[in-house]
């Protein structure tokens, strides 16, 4: 149930990036081998393999390679690499420098490895370009309570829950609570 809920916020992220970058710029269907996996199944070694090989492809518009990144840096985060997720999450965030979960997914790795302070950096870019982000704002309450800002966080947490009342459930599936 975790890696399905889990997935379920992951495809609602590779679909929220692909409209966001570029109504110019579909998908194209080229077919389960060159396809990262997206789905409610499990993220592994294959996926990376699979991921890593679209990477390759020349042909890739700056939306799929951003998105191919970021389905990677998930499996990355799935199989417990942290360092590696943090890298495929800053090309991301480099490729679409507007795209709030580029720096929230990154955040999440910072706060994984009690790096708070880089967490907290990120996590304060993806509000200034999605105010009302509830993965954002719990997020952001997760990090300042690990850095000892309890008030602050406490209010993060209040205010993500008012916008999402599950967000809580979904970090604990994740194994990120305060």
């Amino acid at each position: 149930m975790k890696f399905a809920r889990l997935a379920i916020a992951y495809v609602a992220l590779f679909w929220s990036c692909a409209h966001f970058a570029s109504a110019q710029e579909p998908l194209p269907d080229r077919g389960p081998a060159y396809d990262c996996k997206a789905d409610d199944k499990d993220y592994d070694e294959s996926n990376l393999a699979r991921c890593t090989a679209r990477l390759g492809l020349a042909a890739l518009t700056t939306t799929e390679r951003a998105m191919t990144f970021n389905i990677r840096a998930n499996t990355y985060d799935a199989m417990k690499k942290h360092e590696l997720a943090i890298a495929d999450y800053s090309e991301v965030i480099r490729l679409l420098p507007k795209w709030p979960y580029g720096y929230a997914n990154r955040a999440l790795e910072y706060c994984r490895l009690q790096r708070c302070k880089e967490a907290l950096r990120d996590y304060d870019k993806a509000l200034e370009l999605s105010p009302a982000n509830s993965w954002s704002l719990y997020g952001r309450g997760v990090a300042r309570i690990r850095s000892g800002d309890r008030v602050g966080g406490e209010a993060d947490l209040a205010a993500a829950a008012r916008i999402d009342p599950d967000i809580a459930a979904t970090y604990r599936e994740i194994h990120m609570e305060p």
